[in-house]
């Protein structure tokens, strides 16, 4: 009996588990219908509307020059003054260094000797080709009365009167005489080209005087032009050689921004330059404004997405932008072209937005224009031939958006809300 209870009462509890688990399933409460509207999700939207925008790009570029004006030593000397330091403002015509004038007026006076010792070689060629002149008319007589003599002594020689040695002296005289004259008709003919000799060595003296004039006067460097000094090189006291860069200057008119731009933009920019269309950028240094024009582009880039460009300062204070510093700039793109705007909380990714169609998501491809505040809510400007007005985008920021997610419009996008 003991084992038959050991047996079957295991059975039994099984049995009566089962019956008690269907008992409850089949009387347990029945379930809700789930309400499909609790399952969207609430959205703001933005109309499509397509306005003539003038798109903005976010540029990063540096404060530079290719137009740094350096100061050197035209001769060798020493430091006797600094006038200025980097960062120093000055004026055309402001003296910034003076160098030991020594050296330059011990070459300049060696020049000058040169110079007068040349040209009291001119005045004496000049002397010298009068007396040769005079010298032919005067050895063309001697050699007349040279052939007379040898003629006569002939004569007397055939009579007996004079020896044949009296002959031959009077024939080398002859020859004597007609050598001096060859030497005197050689010397008026060489002289024009040794008075051109003279001439040009006269030329050259002079050019080398001219030069160290200069560079004694250019013992006290001068700024050319209203700058500002960039950086100074050496210090009172320092033995500088000529070509020697003493400092830099810089001029306002010459400062640039040098920004890199992306490809796309590149060649919208170079067909606005050349129909001498401005194309401007702004940016704020230390809370001043500055105006700049894009000016030109490199002419090679490193970078395969971007190409850098040069914009010159239109506005602002140059004086007070450092060389070399990193900025911020908005550039304005002018175009003709309509431009639809869409609130940044809009575009997902850089290229794709979400039209509502039926209370459904449908993403949308679109092509990134630029950037641009409307009444002070940041945004960019958009192109798509799939976008008509009228149509709805999405302007909530929703990280589940995909494409079909079911939505529920609750309201209507306004500038300076929080999506």
């Amino acid at each position: 009996m003991r084992q038959l209870i050991r047996f079957v009462l295991p059975a039994i509890i099984i049995i009566v588990a089962i019956v008690v688990f269907l008992f409850l399933r089949s009387t347990r409460p029945e379930a809700p219908p789930v309400d499909e509207d609790q399952r969207r999700w609430p959205i703001a939207v933005i109309d499509v509307e397509a306005t003539q925008l003038n798109p903005s790009i976010r540029l990063f570029g540096q404060i530079n020059t290719e137009a740094l004006t350096s100061l050197r030593a035209r001769s060798a000397g020493d430091v006797k003054q600094v006038l200025v330091q980097s960062g120093q403002g000055v004026k055309q015509g402001q003296l910034v260094v003076r160098l030991d004038a020594l050296d330059a007026q011990a070459e300049r006076d060696q020049r000058l000797a040169e110079r007068d010792d040349l040209l009291a070689q001119q005045a004496q060629r000049l002397s010298q080709f009068e007396s040769d002149q005079r010298a032919v008319s005067q050895e063309r007589e001697l050699l007349s009365l040279a052939e007379r003599q040898l003629e006569r002594n002939r004569q007397l020689a055939q009579s007996n009167r004079v020896s044949a040695r009296d002959v031959d002296l009077a024939e080398q005289a002859l020859r004597q005489q007609r050598v001096a004259l060859l030497q005197r008709e050689l010397a008026v003919e060489q002289h024009p080209s040794r008075l051109q000799q003279l001439t040009a060595s006269l030329k050259r003296a002079e050019s080398q005087l001219q030069i160290a004039v200069r560079n004694l006067t250019a013992t006290e460097l001068i700024a050319p032009e209203t700058g500002r000094i960039v950086e100074v090189m050496v210090a009172r006291g320092d033995r500088v050689t000529a070509n020697t860069v003493l400092a830099t200057l810089v001029a306002p008119s010459q400062i640039e921004l040098k920004a890199t731009l992306p490809l796309r933009f590149v060649t919208a920019a170079r067909e606005l330059i050349s129909k001498e269309i401005p194309i401007q950028a702004t940016a704020w240094v230390d809370g001043v404004e500055y105006q700049f024009e894009l000016d030109r582009f490199a002419a090679q880039t490193d970078r395969s997405a971007s190409m850098a460009g040069f914009f010159r300062l239109v506005s602002g204070d140059a004086t007070q932008l450092p060389l070399g510093r990193f900025i911020e700039a908005n550039m304005t793109l002018p175009s003709d072209e309509p431009r639809i705007w869409i609130p940044t909380s809009a575009l997902y990714g850089r290229d794709r937005v979400y039209l509502i169609e039926d209370n459904h998501l449908k993403a949308v491809n679109v092509q990134l224009i630029g950037e641009y505040d409307r009444q002070g809510e940041p945004g960019f400007l958009i192109q798509s031939q799939d976008l008509h007005e009228g149509d709805q985008l999405l302007a909530s920021r929703l990280p589940q958006a995909v494409e079909g997610l079911a939505v529920d419009v609750v309201s209507q996008f306004a500038e300076g809300s929080a999506l």
